[in-house]
Formats: C-alpha cells, sequence, structure tokens
C-alpha cells in the first residue's frame, strides 16, 4: 500500500482550533489523521467524533495516554496493570474512532536516570504488557504500537532495543511507532529506521535540533529527510507518515503560501520509491 501522509488531530487544545488548523494540514497534502486529546480537558468520545467528521479525513489511529500514572513497564505491578488496563480503554476508544490502533509510551520520564537493576526489572514489565496487550488486541483487533522515546525515558529511547523487545515477546497485534525526532535525539534517525524495520507499524514524523522535542516539520531541523525516506522506502514500510507538529495556523498558512505541499510530498515520493519531480 502507498504510504500516505497524516497529521495529529489536536482535540481540546485551544492554539490548534480543529476545523482550520486541520483545514491547514489537508492544504498540506495530509489525507488521514490519527486523534490526540488534551488529557486536562474533559473531552467526550462524540467531540472527538465530530471533530474528526468534521475535518473531512478518516482517522487511522489514536494516540494512548501517557504520563506518570500510565507506565506500562512501571517496577509496581499494581501500577503497570493499572497501565495496562488503561490502555485496554484506550484500544476500544480506538476502535469507536474508526482507527483500531493505539501509540503507547514504553515508560514514564526520569530525567534523573535510573539504576541497572531497575532498568532491567522495567524490561521485564514491558515485556509483560506487550504480552498482555497483545492478546487484547488479538481479540478485539486493536493493534497497539509501542513509541521509542527520547532518552529521558528509561526504556524505549534505544530503537534497537526496543524493537528485540517486541520481536522476543512475539504478541499478536503489536509493533512499534518509530518516531523520528525522538529518533534524532538519541542517534541518527536513518540508521535507526533500519533497526526498526521488522516491527516498524506506525510512523510519526517531526523534525528538531537533536536536543528538544521540537516538533518541527520536516527539513526544518537536523534530520536529513531525504535519506530518512529513502530508508523508509528500503525497509519496506506502508503505512502512514504521520506529522506530528504543533505549529499555529498563521505558520502553517505561510508553508501553504510558500508551496510547502510539494517538500512533503517530494518526501512522501521518496518513501514510496520514487523521486516527484
Amino acid at each position: 500500500m502507498p504510504i500516505q501522509l497524516g497529521t495529529v488531530a489536536a482535540i481540546g487544545f485551544e492554539d490548534f482550533p480543529p476545523p482550520q488548523w486541520l483545514a491547514c494540514f489537508r492544504a498540506l497534502g495530509c489525507t488521514t489523521v490519527q486523534a490526540y486529546r488534551n488529557q486536562a480537558a474533559q473531552v467526550t468520545v462524540q467531540q472527538m467524533r465530530e471533530t474528526i467528521a468534521a475535518s473531512g479525513l478518516p482517522c487511522d489511529s489514536l494516540h494512548g495516554v501517557f504520563g506518570e500514572q500510565f507506565d506500562p513497564s512501571s517496577p509496581d505491578e499494581r501500577a503497570r496493570r493499572f497501565a495496562a488496563d488503561a490502555y485496554r480503554v484506550e484500544g476500544e476508544l480506538a476502535l469507536a474512532l474508526g482507527g483500531p490502533l493505539v501509540v503507547v509510551h514504553c515508560s514514564t520520564i526520569r530525567r534523573e536516570g535510573v539504576s541497572p537493576q531497575e532498568r532491567a526489572l522495567r524490561v521485564a514489565q514491558l515485556r509483560k504488557s506487550i504480552h498482555d496487550l497483545g492478546l487484547f488486541g488479538q481479540n478485539t483487533g486493536v493493534t497497539y504500537a509501542f513509541e521509542n522515546l527520547p532518552g529521558y525515558h528509561p526504556i524505549g529511547w534505544d530503537v534497537r532495543e526496543l524493537a528485540g523487545i517486541l520481536d522476543e515477546v512475539g504478541a499478536p497485534n503489536t509493533g512499534m511507532c518509530f518516531d523520528t525526532g525522538h529518533a534524532n535525539m538519541v542517534g541518527d534517525a536513518a540508521a535507526a529506521v533500519r533497526h526498526a524495520a521488522a516491527q516498524m507499524i506506525y510512523l510519526h514524523v517531526s523534525d528538531n535540533g537533536s536536543r528538544e522535542d521540537e516538533h518541527l516539520m520536516p527539513t526544518h531541523g537536523t534530520i536529513d529527510f531525504d535519506a530518512l525516506a529513502r530508508a523508509v522506502h528500503q525497509v519496506g514500510y506502508g503505512g502512514t507518515m504521520m506529522l506530528e507538529v504543533f505549529y499555529k495556523i498563521d505558520q502553517l498558512q505561510r508553508l501553504i503560501d510558500d508551496g510547502f505541499a510539494g517538500r512533503l510530498a517530494h518526501i512522501v515520493a521518496l518513501a514510496n520509491g520514487a523521486e516527484k519531480q
């Protein structure tokens, strides 16, 4: 299946009014959305459905909840089970929205790092969560995509390790959401695509200067997107390239006026194996 360009559908955020904001991404060439709601706002399923319907774009996935209380690698077994239960509910929400894939953060933030003992325990706990959610997904039709993360997360930042964990667990209905921006913060994003290849089932696309998770448009940071797109083609990925970019409407409109849709189309063409003239 040819790769399509998608966008995050930010719902419940004052800075990103969905009708105008998503219309800008549609003008930039996006044909699908990933639902992402403000966890601090009381966003209902109906509001999410209405927002997606008004965009005129189908929903292919949901960015699952994340944060301290939703940690599938928590050393505390009760906390891990709570997170797994929360992601089961997220799976049901994704089905209700029409996009039966949920992006999962593998761990919470630990900027101070963790001990080798805790890290080993977290790997074991993450394996349990992958197994549990895979079985739930097999029974319901939901797929869980575990996302590679910045280096201040104790688990998930090492793409090769995460791909290996997913491969070893071998749970049905699971894989990796490869995030280009996160990969750029810990190494070479194009090279990391090859490490993720066997498990990559979804793709978050953004750019940065390699130090912060800035969510810039492709080519606005330090990632070589031509090389990355060629790597995506070489590993045989055929899903969505989802722009996880949070520009305001005036910034997006300037990009539209400057013909930035052509640059994005070029990246997608490379990912599909053909230069766009």
